[in-house]
């Protein structure tokens, strides 16, 4: 019987579930301890004898795969993210890495969202301070008329501006692999990043996660914002350079910001995110849609077991 590594936590969460639908697919599930997920040094001590690999936010290094070789035929990587697998070094090594590209379109991008309205009719801060006592009367710009500035113009970010629109948004986009908006798309310029952080009135980041744009989100590209435009990130959390973030906020040079990922997760408790009144906290966890999270589930099984035939 074929072995197959169950190291997301998605499935791990539902453990008894997935061995018995692991086991009726004719493989033999193992799943490991796993917190958030594995380091490299975590995996090179596990992945030797897999032929399978359901896979989430794993550091899978090149080290990794060549101590997963022979055996290892697939990694069917939960969820649409594959920036901690070392893709050339798969490639070259013959093994096929599956994801489920688009999944999460509609579920991240209601996230997004529901930060910028949030943030910027400050629901959240409101219901705290009843919740104390309070009944505070804030005002709130709220977002019809105001810019949005996708960052990143696949499926989440168009899902954004689709929503963005219908909210009687404008929407800007950047894209470092486009120059035109899809033919869908028509009313949406494409801007440099600099002149799409000079318009925005909330930057919204929807690009994956590459070497090259680690910390874009910067000092100097809070510099290049509008003092009272709002941060929204529903990709990853290492474009944002938070100590920039953080002084940024402190001096008063951004409005707020809303997260759901963060460069340490989960963050640590001195993390000073944590004391802001204008920052809306997630738990990487924009992809929550019910609906969503069955089809990953779905589908990481049928590329691991297209195959592992």
């Amino acid at each position: 019987m074929k072995r197959v590594l169950v190291s997301n936590i998605m499935m791990l969460k539902e453990r008894e579930r997935f061995d018995s639908v692991i086991r009726e697919m004719g493989y033999e599930p193992i799943f490991p301890e796993v917190d958030q997920f594995l380091t490299e040094e975590e995996l090179i001590e596990m992945v030797l004898d897999y032929e399978g690999w359901l896979a989430g936010d794993d550091q899978i290094t090149r080290a990794v795969l060549e101590r997963a070789l022979p055996e290892l035929q697939v990694i069917a990587k939960w969820g649409t993210g594959i920036d901690s697998i070392d893709l050339n070094a798969a490639k070259e090594l013959g093994i096929p890495v599956l994801n489920s590209p688009g999944a999460f379109r509609d579920a991240v991008s209601e996230v997004a969202i529901s930060y910028m309205l949030n943030l910027s009719r400050h629901v959240s801060l409101i219901d705290r301070s009843v919740r104390k006592g309070a009944w505070p009367k804030i005002a709130g710009g709220g977002l019809v008329g105001k810019t949005v500035g996708i960052i990143g113009f696949g499926a989440i970010g168009q899902g954004v501006a689709e929503r963005a629109v219908g909210m009687k948004m404008k929407v800007i986009a950047h894209d470092k692999f486009m120059s035109k908006a899809p033919d869908e798309f028509p009313h949406v310029p494409m801007k440099s990043l600099d002149e799409l952080l000079g318009e925005a009135d909330f930057v919204c980041l929807c690009c994956n996660l590459m070497p090259d744009n680690v910390h874009m989100i910067n000092s100097s590209a809070l510099a290049k914002m509008k003092n009272d435009a709002f941060l929204i990130n529903v990709a990853r959390g290492p474009l944002v350079d938070e100590r920039a973030l953080i002084d940024a906020l402190k001096r008063g040079d951004l409005a707020g910001a809303g997260l759901d990922v963060f460069e340490v997760e989960p963050p640590s408790s001195d993390n000073e995110l944590l004391n802001f009144d204008s920052v809306i906290l997630g738990s990487h966890n924009a992809n929550n849609s019910i609906a969503a999270t069955q089809y990953v589930h779905e589908n990481t099984l049928r590329n691991l077991k297209s195959v592992l035939k």
